[in-house]
């Protein structure tokens, strides 16, 4: 239910006065308004108002909900007071053939997808006492909403997401907004040494760190030997993703570490050890296979500061890759960083993981130009896990989280790893700007071991179950961001702007 009467007085003085308006809340007005048998509205003024101790920004013409008012009350009583940002969901009501609305469904707070662009919205609450901080209210409702948020919640004690709708808008713009300056303010702010870029057709920003040393990189792969049709040639697989990283990666400070079953021909070993020379040793394998086991004893004989975990049946696409993923650990929180992998035929491997609640590949089998809801695939992010088939970490980080558990030996392990790192304070980064190629079958079925799903349930079943970089409202068990109305229309949306909402 919309608060009417003053969301009809927020949208005629910001008509009036400027595009965005805040109204103050005290916290007893909300407990207040959360009682049936209370005045409603008892405390709660437009415009500035210094006793106030939330703030809310809201674009002239949208609704409040009665629960972005709850929402507050909630997290204080349930959080304490270190909360000092709230955003939500909001609903878009665009008047259409079918007369349902339209949903932009958030994940939880993703500080780097926030620099890409402004997924969180125009519509944001925030303590008083933040306010004044970040600049203060004549600053901040003169800025753009990208630039405002960037400024809350880089100074906030912690943001929580209310994946519920908290302001109702008439626009039809599902295109969260990117300010290309806002952002490189931010990182000036931030110490962040980067540069920015600005697609303008996505809209987005990118954030290209700039990498201040070349550390080694040990690059670890497991293998049989086998070899498979790539554009129509049979060629051994790990010899591929050895040679394309040896001629196309702008990175060369690498050593490569081959753990080879018994059954690797000896003319693959040969071919790699031609093209590795001194930088490549070849490590034998002759016990059952156990993918996390291969790759642990792989790390154990190498000697980089950073450890690339990858599949034989991998290729490079972008060159700068590995300079691309190296510098996000500019950032001495980021744990993991994983890249963009595409199919042969150039549609997406994998996106990310997301637990829906099965872990599955985001965006799996959708065409390579597929933008996502509110272009998710095209900006980088956090997320809460990235397939092993190309993973990057700091080997400070792989030792002390004791490395990929040889308890799941064919599938989850890069899961349980990367819920390890997360629950060790680091954070896993997806980024789009980084490509290989993964030559996975698509039609392959991954083979479901019921222990191991049963291990990985009773070891991580409350994330599973409520992927903070999902949303309790979009529907379950599929790979896309979509919402839970099962229309033809949402799918649509899930899989990117239409050209009319587009061009808008």
């Amino acid at each position: 239910m919309a608060l009417s009467g003053t969301a009809k007085s927020i949208r005629k003085l910001g008509r009036t006065r400027h595009p965005w308006f805040v109204f103050g809340v005290t916290t007893d007005a909300m407990s207040r308004f959360s009682q049936p048998s209370g005045p409603l509205m008892g405390r709660i003024s437009l415009g500035d108002d210094a006793s106030a101790e939330w703030v809310v920004f809201v674009a002239a013409g949208d609704d409040v909900t009665r629960d972005a008012l709850l929402a507050v009350t909630s997290i204080v009583d349930a959080e304490g007071s270190d909360v000092d940002v709230i955003y939500g969901d909001t609903r878009h009501d665009i008047p259409r053939d079918d007369r349902l609305p339209t949903f932009q469904r958030r994940p939880s707070f993703s500080p780097e997808r926030l620099r890409s662009h402004n997924y969180i919205g125009e519509f944001i609450m925030a303590k008083r006492s933040l306010v004044n901080a970040a600049g203060g209210l004549e600053l901040l409702t003169a800025a753009g909403s990208h630039d405002r948020n960037l400024r809350l919640t880089e100074l906030a004690r912690r943001v929580q997401r209310v994946a519920s709708i908290l302001n109702v808008t008439p626009s039809s713009n599902l295109l969260p907004e990117a300010d290309v300056g806002a952002v490189a303010q931010h990182l000036s702010r931030r110490g962040i040494d980067a540069d920015v870029e600005f697609d303008a057709a996505t809209p987005a920003v990118r954030v290209r760190r700039r990498l201040r040393r070349q550390p080694k990189v040990s690059v670890i792969i497991p293998t049989r030997g086998s070899s498979a049709e790539i554009r129509g040639t049979s060629i051994p697989l790990v010899v591929n993703a050895v040679r394309t990283l040896v001629e196309r990666s702008t990175y060369q400070n690498l050593e490569f570490i081959v753990v080879a079953d018994t059954p690797t021909p000896a003319e693959v070993r040969a071919e790699l050890s031609a093209i590795g020379g001194d930088r490549l040793l070849i490590v034998d394998y002759d016990k059952a296979f156990n993918f996390a086991v291969k790759n642990n004893i792989g790390v154990a004989h190498s000697s980089g500061e950073f450890i690339l975990l990858l599949n034989d049946d991998t290729e490079i696409i972008t060159p700068d890759a590995l300079e691309t993923m190296l510098a996000m650990f500019n950032d001495d929180n980021v744990g993991i960083v994983g890249p963009m992998l595409y199919f042969e035929d150039g549609t997406i491997q994998s996106a990310g993981h997301v637990f829906t609640p099965d872990p599955t590949d985001m965006y799996r089998l959708q065409p390579a130009a597929t933008r996502g809801a509110h272009n998710y695939v095209r900006v980088q992010r956090e997320a809460s896990s990235v397939i092993a088939a190309c993973l990057l970490t700091p080997r400070s980080v792989f030792d002390k989280v004791g490395g990929l558990s040889t308890q799941f030996p064919g599938n989850w392990n890069d899961i349980d790893f990367a819920l390890k790192v997360q629950q060790a304070g680091y954070s896993v980064i997806f980024t789009p700007h980084a490509k290989f190629f993964h030559f996975e079958s698509k039609t392959r079925v991954a083979l479901r071991i019921e222990s191991e799903v049963s291990k990985l349930g009773n070891r991580w079943g409350d994330i599973l179950d409520d992927d903070p970089y999902f949303n309790p409202r979009l529907q379950r068990f599929i790979n896309l961001w979509r919402s839970d109305l099962h229309t033809e229309r949402s799918y649509e949306e899930a899989l990117g702007p239409t050209a009319p909402i587009s061009s808008k």
